[in-house]
């Protein structure tokens, strides 16, 4: 039994939406690191709205990027509070200007974490909006 079986995130299920292979990697990693074993990635909005509508989809967490083609992080915030409204949702982004921080707040998104972000940036950021103590 590796250190990571009994973490507090080692039972999550996390959707993961990165365009950016580098970033993808990065979250994957990072994700692994503190014991989390299921990440399904997404690399646009669209795909991920066509893996939550799976009926074998079950998450804890959706963390998108911002800036995608095809769909925003914030567009993909707006479909999922329309038919998942508690879903918790983390947004990754480079803008961190009041304009964007307020159009996401307006649409519910549960928490943000600055690219490019250390490690312990991403796991403080998850434990607090999903209430886990580490």
């Amino acid at each position: 039994m590796s250190q990571t079986d009994n973490t507090p995130f080692s039972r999550l299920s996390i959707l993961l939406v990165e365009d950016e292979a580098f970033a993808l990697r990065l979250a994957v990693s990072v994700l692994n690191q503190i014991g989390v074993k299921t990440v399904v990635t997404a690399k646009s909005g669209t795909e991920a709205l066509n893996i939550l509508g799976q009926p074998t989809s079950k998450f804890d967490l959706i963390i998108s990027d911002w800036q995608m083609p095809e769909m925003t992080g914030l567009n993909l915030l707006k479909k999922v509070r329309e038919t998942w409204p508690e879903m918790p949702f983390i947004m990754l982004t480079g803008k961190t200007s009041g304009d964007f921080v307020l159009a996401a707040k307006d649409h519910g998104v549960n928490g943000y974490v600055a690219k490019p972000f250390a490690p312990a940036q991403l796991t403080a950021k998850i434990a607090s909006v999903l209430r886990i103590k580490v």
